[in-house]
């Protein structure tokens, strides 16, 4: 019922926004539900039903007021949720949740948002981040629970106008909100161009830590990533070092990735190779590498179907896995997504 009159309450907001004739409203979100199989080598395997295959799935509402002079203000409240059992995470909007001030000198945007080091993963990655077949990257960087190196909390962010001949650019700043303790302060930026067939960035960052520890390390990230347009293939490449500071045994995170995207009349083939292996920590470097293959059928601009099967290979004490598996001794791991996905 609660989440009943929630969604109703939306409603009304965009009802309101549609009366102005100056500013706009909009509900809009994705469902992408599938079916996935996780299996690592020695027998272990899982079947289950699955979100966020394609797309991520999300409720949101956005809306912008023209304030005259080429001047603007919006906001953008942005959710999770999670379709295979009807769940929207209490309804928060933690995907993000921002209020912007934007003219012809570009955009100052406050509150929660992706942050600067981020976009290159996610934009050079033909599976753009989502389902089985994202770099290898993402998880590694979730195991060692860097805070920041998808969204940031209490952010401010400049991003630069549209009009400077296809350069564009980013700076970010979040505050860590705890009394005398900077652990979460994030600071990066990103600057890139893209014109015609070609798209390429480099992106910094840096999370501080107050106390460094294996569980709160400082950590200090570049990457740089960039995609080129042939017309019957996109190529895209990204490269990420980040290192880690515990205090005692500062160890780097290196990975790259190498793809294409494919059209394919209504549909695309995407694949990719990603490697990452860790440095610093004495010993046999832990290494692991996927490959993953998909494609992609659009039924039309808001409905696709989608199939993807990935691979990962691990050595050296590496134990990455697929859908919560145990990965031992080195064990390979396999996986594949079956669904479809609606946006509106």
């Amino acid at each position: 019922m609660k989440m009943k009159m929630k969604l109703v309450a939306l409603a009304a907001m965009v009802a309101a926004g549609a009366a102005s004739a100056q500013s706009s409203v909009t509900l809009f979100g994705i469902v992408d539900v599938g079916v996935s199989h996780y299996s690592v080598s020695g027998g272990q395997s899982v079947t289950k039903m699955t979100a966020n295959g394609y797309n991520s799935d999300r409720i949101g509402v956005r809306g912008q007021e023209d304030l005259g002079g080429g001047m603007s203000a919006s906001f953008w409240l942005e959710g999770a949720m999670s379709p295979q059992d009807g769940t929207a995470s209490g309804l928060s909007f933690t995907r993000r949740s921002t209020v912007s001030l934007a003219g012809n000198w570009g955009e100052l945007r406050l509150g929660r948002d992706y942050t600067p080091s981020f976009w290159n993963l996610t934009i050079f990655d033909p599976f753009g981040t989502n389902g089985v077949g994202t770099d290898i990257a993402m998880a590694a960087k979730a195991a060692v629970k860097d805070p920041t190196f998808v969204r940031s909390n209490n952010a401010i962010g400049y991003f630069l106008p549209s009009h400077l001949g296809g350069f564009y650019g980013q700076v970010q700043y979040a505050f860590s909100n705890k009394t005398a303790d900077k652990t979460g302060q994030y600071q990066g930026l990103r600057v890139g161009y893209a014109a015609g067939p070609v798209n390429v960035a480099l992106a910094l960052g840096n999370t501080a830590t107050q106390t460094k520890s294996d569980a709160n390390p400082e950590i200090n990230t570049m990457n740089i990533g960039g995609s080129w347009d042939f017309g019957v293939a996109q190529a895209l490449a990204m490269y990420d070092d980040s290192k880690y500071d515990n205090g005692t045994m500062p160890y780097h995170l290196k990975t790259y990735l190498i793809g294409g995207l494919v059209p394919v009349g209504a549909g695309q083939i995407r694949a990719s190779y990603g490697n990452l292996k860790v440095t610093g920590t004495g010993g046999a470097a832990p290494e692991a590498s996927q490959w993953a293959l998909g494609y992609v059928h659009n039924l039309s601009k808001r409905t696709a179907l989608y199939a993807t099967y990935a691979h990962l290979s691990n050595k050296n004490g590496a134990n990455l896995s697929y859908g919560g598996l145990t990965a031992t001794g080195g064990a390979s791991g396999n996986g594949y997504d079956l669904g479809i996905r609606h946006s509106f």
